[in-house]
């Protein structure tokens, strides 16, 4: 037998604390039945950075589980920019606010770390098929890495997923099998019998998912040494573990002192995590029953396979979990766009999104030095840019109906506690103070905002029927 091949792994259980070694793909716990996360040593944490050059993902192989150098499999993964914001945090009056963008790998997003390892690893087993159920990104990614070794690939993918990155899957010469709407049923359909004799390439069933990904820690250390938050986009919940895992290595080999907290970000559509954190029981409940859309279809998921563990991560950093209403998600994302020069699917721009929320809630100092996730590519999703796109062709009537839109999203983030037309001219920029107080003078007559006095300035809360309008303006801009 060959030793390298069958190397063992040493997984922890976070529930029992329990660990064990194993050469099979393992993610369950044996003794209590909760999920289990690979392990490796700490002296090979404290090693890795005396290394002259980290620059790519393989820089980092002494923190991953051990695959001989042999079988490694390598597109360009990894080594992403983490870049220090050029207007936006001018604009919110944050200091040290950075883009982690992930949309720079191979396929454009974080998943390629995961598919790397994956399939370097089912390649160290000899294998010559691999299996992924997703609602997306990770299923491309192993199909690309796939097709580069020539092995057969099928993906199981429901319904309910971007077409790019459906198309992506099909370039890559992969198998595609729809079932069920959402994820959660694609998980189950890939637990079949059939698919015994394949690599187990499903994020949710193989924790070397978590290992790949947990190297954007070690990068984003090396880029800008330590951070106060990073805002992450909440589906499985597995992107925040990684995260929280690498940075927990990171300190437990005593190279930071203090874990970032842990911010995460779902779509109020459909925000199980959040809702439990909360313990929401109503709406959590709804939101298992209840058939329901979303722009960010990389994170629409039902029951977050990561969730227990997710609330832990992010109450173990005195993180925050919120989530964001679907109507501002593509104002969002176009900021990032317009500003930055990222272009971000949904899921990215709902950490944006959430930025904003929380600088608004005063829940995030000028001073913080933040990091915003940017998980995918906006080329993904066609309907994005369809909606840019429509929205230049229309100056007129969209340019007007946008501006509204983007003062109505500032004026429903502040809440309860509004906000003054000065503050949203300067989050907008571009536009002059009078036009702000125009636009904030015709949606009061309308009855979409209203004003109180405190001291010598006017704050402005949105109402209701304000609420409603914005959801549905939100609409019509994307269909112009």
């Amino acid at each position: 037998m060959d030793k390298e091949r069958f190397r063992e792994f040493l997984y922890k259980c976070y529930n029992c604390n329990s660990e064990f070694k194993s050469s099979e793909i393992v993610f369950k716990c044996p003794s209590c039945d909760n999920l289990v996360l690979i392990e490796v040593p700490i002296s090979n944490v404290k090693q890795i950075f005396e290394k002259k050059k980290l620059e790519n993902f393989w820089d980092y192989r002494s923190i991953l589980p051990h695959i001989d150098k042999n079988y490694i499999v390598s597109i360009g993964e990894g080594g992403t920019p983490c870049r220090l914001s050029k207007r936006l945090g001018r604009i919110w009056n944050i200091n040290d606010l950075y883009f982690k963008d992930e949309t720079q790998n191979p396929t454009n997003s974080f998943k390629d770390r995961a598919a790397a390892l994956l399939v370097s690893h089912a390649r160290s087993l000899n294998y010559k098929k691999i299996v992924c159920a997703s609602n997306g990104n990770q299923g491309a990614s192993i199909a690309a890495y796939a097709s580069v070794e020539g092995l057969d690939c099928i993906n199981i993918i429901p319904k309910k997923i971007d077409v790019g990155k459906k198309a992506q899957m099909i370039a890559y010469n992969s198998k595609i099998i729809s079932h069920g709407d959402y994820v959660d049923e694609a998980i189950e359909e890939v637990k079949k019998k059939e698919y015994s004799d394949y690599y187990q390439a499903t994020p949710e069933f193989n924790p070397l998912t978590i290992e790949g990904q947990k190297t954007i820690s070690y990068e984003i250390y090396n880029q800008i040494g330590n951070v106060d938050g990073i805002i992450i986009p909440m589906g499985s919940g597995g992107l925040l573990i990684s995260v929280w895992k690498g940075f927990k290595e990171l300190k437990s080999a005593k190279i930071i002192n203090k874990i970032p907290r842990m911010i995460g970000v779902q779509s109020q559509v459909s925000s199980p995590i959040v809702d439990q954190l909360e313990k929401n029981k109503i709406e959590l409940n709804q939101s298992l029953e209840a058939d329901y859309d979303s722009y960010a279809l990389g994170i629409l998921v039902k029951k977050p396979f990561y969730q227990d563990l997710a609330i832990n991560a992010i109450k173990d950093t005195n993180g925050i979990a919120l989530s964001i209403p679907e109507n501002i998600m593509l104002t969002a994302a176009e900021e990032l766009a317009s500003n930055e020069g990222i272009f971000a699917e949904p899921a990215s721009a709902l950490t944006i999104a959430a930025l904003n929320t929380l600088k608004q809630q005063n829940r995030i100092s000028k001073d913080d030095k933040i990091v915003c996730m940017i998980t995918g590519s906006g080329l993904k999703t066609p309907y994005v840019l369809e909606a840019l796109s429509s929205r230049a062709k229309t100056a007129s009537l969209g340019g007007i109906l946008s501006t509204k839109l983007k003062i109505l999203s500032q004026i429903s983030l502040s809440h309860e506690n509004g906000i003054y037309g000065k503050k949203i001219r300067e989050i907008l920029g571009g536009i002059s103070l009078a036009a702000v107080y125009q636009h904030l003078k015709d949606l009061e007559e309308k009855d979409l905002i209203k004003r109180n006095k405190r001291g010598k300035s006017v704050y402005y809360r949105i109402t209701e029927k304000g609420e409603k309008v914005l959801e549905a303006l939100e609409t019509l801009i994307a269909l112009l």
